[in-house]
This record gives C-alpha cells, structure tokens and sequence, in this order.
C-alpha cells in the first residue's frame, strides 16, 4: 500500500498507565465544560467557558500533597467569576461524611495580578480537616481557596465534617456558608464553625481552629472507637467523641465555614450541601464521581473518602467573531498511523487576534473509528487556550485502524468551525501467482520462486515493496529461504509482479507451512507449501529441482558441480568446478534481519509481554468495583 509523502507517524504506545486511568474518566462524559488532564496543572487547566465568558481555568488537587497554584490575571480583565468547592469529609461504615461548601462570586482584580489557588484533596488544601481518632473513623475534609498575593484570603469554601465510629446511621455536618452544620449525634457530635469561630468537639474531640489560627478542623476525640475530624474551612468544625467500649457512644466531626471578602468579591454565594450531597450539583463545572466508590465533586463520602475540591475562574474579555482553520483540514491518512494537529484562528471584529481564549476541540466519530488525540489517550475533547496569535492547535489525533471519515468540531464563543479528515481505505491489493501449494522433500528446495501481483486501484503498482515471511521456526525444522533467513523482501516490476529473489528450502521436519506477502502496513496474501515423506510412489513425491543457484552468482551460491549441488558458501560440490564467491546471500528487509539475528524469538517474547500488560491494565481498570454507594445521599 502506498504511503502518503507526508510520511504519517506510526501510532506510538502510551505511557503511564496513572495517567491513562485519569484521562479515561473524562470519556464518561458527565460533565461538557471541563477538559480532560486537568490533575496536578499549577497554573490549572484551560476549560470551556460558560456563556458571556472568554477564557477559563479549573484548578483540581494537585498530585504533590501540599502543592498549591498560581493564575496570572490576564491584561484588560479587572473581574473574575470564581466557583469555589471545598472537600467533602471521609465517611466510615456506620456515618457518612459531610458535603463540602461552595462559593460563588465575582471578583474583583487588577490585571497582571497574581493570585494563589489551593484546592482541598487528600494532603492538599488551604486548611486541613481534622483527623479520626481510631477505628473506623475518618477524617474531615479540607477547604479550598483563592487568595491574593499576600496570603489575604479572597475566597474560601469550606470542607465537610469526617464521619466517626458509630455503626449507628450518624451523619457529619456539612460546610456551611456562615455556619458550618454540627454532627448528627447531639452531645458527641462535633458542632460546625460559625462565621471566624470554630466549633467545639464532642465529648473529649478537639475543637476546630478559629480563622486566626487558620481554620483547621478539631481531631476527633481518641480511642478503641474514635471520633470524626472536624471539616475545614475559613473556621474549623470540631471533632467528635471517641469511646474505648462502646462505638455507639462516638460522634462525627462538624462542618467548617465558607468566606468571600466583601470588599472585592461581589454577588457572593455561600453555599451549603444537602445530606451528603455537594452543593451546586447543577453547575456546568460540577463533576460526578465515575465509578460506584468515590464521590463526586465535594460529596460528603459515603464509606469512603470525601469527594476533592475544585476551583473554576472564568472572566470576560475581546470575544472573538471570527473563527477560522489555519491547518490540518482535509488531511487523509493511512490506518494505524496519526495525523497533524488541527489548528484554528480567532479574531476580534477588527481582524485582531484573541488571546487567552478558549477553544474547544471535539472528535465527532459517528461510525465509531476510534479515534482520539494522541496525548490524551481514550479522550476525544481538549479545551485550548490561544496565543498571541490567537492561535490554537490540537495534540496530534491517533487514527484508528478501520478505514472512514470523522470531523474535529472547534468551537469558541458561539462560533464553530468544523475540520474534516480521513482513515483511507487500503488501495494495494496482493494476488499470488506462482508458487502456491507446492511440496518437497526434506532439506530440498522447492521447485518454484513465490510470485505475487501487486496492483493499486486494479492497476499493477511497480515499486511496492513486499514482505515474504515463513510463518515457521527454522530451530523447528521448518522451511526457510536460501541463506538460512525466513524472511526476505522483494520489489514489483513495471508489471505489479513481485517475485522472491530466493528459493525456499525445507527443513527436516514434515509438515504444511504458510508463507504470507504483504506490503508492509497494507494488504497482503498467503501461500502454503508443504514438506512431504518420500514414497514407492513416484506420483506422490515431488521432483526436487537441483539445488544450485538460479544464476551462479555470488548472491545465490555458485552453480554445484557435476552432481549437482552448491555450496551455500558460493562453492562448488565435492567435485565441482567452485562457484560464485557470494556467501549465499544476506537477509533483504527487516524480516530477514530480524530472522538472522534470532530476533524472531525475541518479538515473540515482546509481543506476549505486551499482550500480558494490556490485559493487566484491562482488569485494572475495568474490574468489578469492590464497595458500593449504596448508603443514600440525603
């Protein structure tokens, strides 16, 4: 098959089965507006922006515990719209964690002003919830925040109370906007911070931190059944209390507060969760969990750990009115193989670029190929943000191995701009002429070269190259082409016609064999030759043809002498004039090669490992989940 003279790059194996995982839950598709990759980006991730905005950044726990990040307010914004989730406390088998809080806002910035973003997760965080003190109880959650420069706290969304040891249906408090929610178990319960004050831990359970101390949730009270940690926040919930007898006498830890600084954050909402149920389920930027384990965005955990934070910053600018390709339209490639990136363009009214605007790339596969971008395996959209230029380009796409057409869909601002790109269908097609159901004895060479016919669109195709293979071990006593190799390359000649430039010769081993020709990346055909026992009956065993070389030269052996035969060396039989001075030939093409060095075995070897390692990753990934959210959210 002939090769486009771009020269597509093979599909190259990915790396990092980690980051695999984390790219694979965005394919779920459960939430539009944000892009795949987004963990452990200090500077966060470009998203799609909701209606009215430019550009956007969505911040997620980083992958370094206490890591924090940066934005850079880009030139001519002077406000933010902020979206703040705080982290959902960890539940245990008997009481469920308290949701994280929201805020949302617009605030008020300078351009060029550099802000700092902590987002609650696990060992990251603004503030830290409080820890369980002993079985079965869990920690609080930790907040999440927008802060400027210097430390001041701008915005603040506060963590969910951890759940405790009581097997009993507790429940811990949720962060809350000026008031945090206490523990459901009365007096052993921790109670929720209010406004800068924390809030004071059940039983013995440490009370939280005020928000001049820096908010830090109460430790639950410790023991054979241990008390919940208090959530964080701009105040920390308390922790509840432990018991060394009995676990019906331990308590959850109270939810934290939330915070928005009135005087740059205007229209602030402070939001509380219902149950165990984030608040904000409904925004665009909310994120469930994938799988029956873990919680979504802020959910309070039910058995398991809270849900993690998130922060989103969108702001308005130049939009863009026109968007247009600039490169990778119409591109058509063979299967296996990648394609260029595609790229797109946006401009103001006055033909100006954009900068910092966000443009969404999305797969559209309707006859369902396969195909993704490269460095986001399994995912099929990337959100952009453009250059100076008001340029965007994609990750190269993979193509899939099936042949048909798919479009790459960039939108930005209400303006679309659609890109359309081929896997073709293979055009070579491989016939055999000659050389096809023949025998031989053993250790004899078959009488006839394999011959195929190579044709493009039905006509012959000179040039293409094809790969004869013995699909046999020569260790085995099976067949191989003169010279010991079991591969060997040829070349079609103006008619399309291919022939093997070396005899076969059989091993000692009795047996049917096949022998493929293929053009390498495209089609092919196959041939069978088998090696027989000699037998009474002439008709029944095949004629060897003499086993000197086709022309004497150096690259076949010398032709034998009076007996016949020829050395593989170039010489001549025991009595025989000496032949050519070639050594027998050498391996054509990388088959041969492969074959000389033994490198045969060695592909088997890697190609089983692969084979090991994928199914691995596949039971991994896709094994049945060991825990469910069975418990109810609210």
């Amino acid at each position: 098959m002939k090769q486009d003279s771009s020269a597509p790059r093979r599909v190259r194996l990915r790396r990092g089965a980690a980051a695999v995982a984390v790219v694979a839950l965005a394919v779920s598709g459960g939430w539009a507006s944000v892009p795949a990759a987004a963990a452990d980006s200090p500077t966060g991730t470009v998203c799609t922006p909701t209606e009215g905005f430019v550009g956007c950044r969505l911040f997620v726990p980083p992958a370094t515990a206490g890591a924090k990040g940066t934005f850079t307010v880009p030139a001519n914004v002077d406000a933010l719209d902020v979206r703040v989730w705080g982290e959902g406390g960890t539940g245990g088998p008997g009481a469920m964690g308290g949701a994280g809080g929201l805020v949302r806002g617009t605030l008020k910035v300078t351009p060029g002003e550099s802000l700092s973003v902590a987002v609650g997760g696990r060992g990251t965080g603004d503030a830290f919830g409080g820890s369980g003190g002993g079985t079965f109880a869990s920690r609080g959650g930790n907040s999440s925040a927008v802060r400027a420069a210097d430390g001041e706290a701008l915005v603040i969304a506060g963590g969910g109370g951890g759940g405790g040891s009581n097997v009993s249906s507790g429940r811990a408090g949720n962060a809350g906007g000026e008031a945090g929610t206490d523990a459901s178990e009365g007096e052993r319960g921790g109670k929720g911070a209010v406004k800068g004050v924390g809030g004071a831990g059940g039983g013995g359970g440490a009370a939280g931190e005020d928000a001049s101390e820096g908010g830090d949730g109460g430790d639950g009270e410790t023991g054979r059944y241990g008390g919940g940690g208090g959530g964080a926040g701009y105040a920390g919930g308390g922790g509840g209390a432990g018991s060394a007898e009995d676990d019906r006498l331990t308590g959850s830890g109270g939810g934290g507060t939330s915070y928005a600084d009135p005087g740059r954050v205007s229209g602030a909402r402070l939001l509380t969760g219902e149950g165990s149920a984030a608040p904000g389920e409904d925004d665009p930027f909310w994120e469930p969990s994938d799988n029956p384990i873990d919680s979504g965005v802020a959910e309070g955990g039910p058995n398991a750990p809270g849900g993690p934070g998130r922060v989103v910053l969108q702001w308005k600018g130049t939009v863009p009115t026109e968007l247009s390709a600039v490169s990778g339209d119409n591109q058509v490639v063979d299967p296996g193989h990648t394609l260029a990136p595609v790229a797109a363009v946006t401009r103001d009214k006055d033909g100006k670029p954009v900068e910092r605007a966000s443009v969404t790339f999305e797969i559209v596969d309707p006859d369902k190929l396969g195909v993704v971008f490269e460095n986001d395996w399994l995912n099929t959209k990337v959100v952009v943000a453009t250059d100076a230029q008001g340029r965007a380009e994609t990750p190269h796409i993979q193509a899939a191995r099936t042949e048909g057409e798919f479009t790459v869909r960039a939108t930005s601002a209400g303006l679309t701009k659609v890109f359309k790109l081929r896997v073709k269908t293979l055009a070579n097609a491989v016939e055999a002429v000659k050389g096809d159901g023949q025998r031989t004895l053993p250790e004899q060479p078959f009488p006839e070269a394999l011959q195929v016919r190579v044709t493009d669109d039905g006509k012959p195709a000179p040039g293409a190259k094809v790969d004869f293979h013995i699909e046999a071990s020569r260790f085995d006593g099976g067949p191989v082409f003169k010279g010991g190799v079991s591969g060997i390359q040829a070349t079609a000649d103006a008619e399309g016609l291919a022939t093997a430039p070396r005899q076969i010769i059989a091993g000692d081993a009795l047996g049917t064999y096949t022998v493929t020709a293929k053009v390498p990346g495209g089609a092919g055909t196959t041939f069978t030759i088998e090696v027989v026992e000699k037998t009474s009956d002439p008709s029944a065993t095949p004629s060897p043809s003499p086993s000197g070389g086709t022309d004497g030269d150096g690259d076949d052996g010398g032709k034998g002498g009076s007996d016949g035969k020829g050395g593989s060396d170039g010489t001549g039989g025991d009595d025989g004039a000496a032949g050519g001075s070639g050594d027998g030939g050498s391996s054509s093409g990388v088959l041969g090669s492969l074959a000389d060095t033994g490198a045969g075995g060695i592909a088997l070897l890697v190609t089983a490992a692969l084979g090991l390692g994928a199914v691995g990753f596949a039971a991994v990934r896709f094994s049945p989940r060991l825990r469910l959210r069975s418990q109810g959210r609210r």
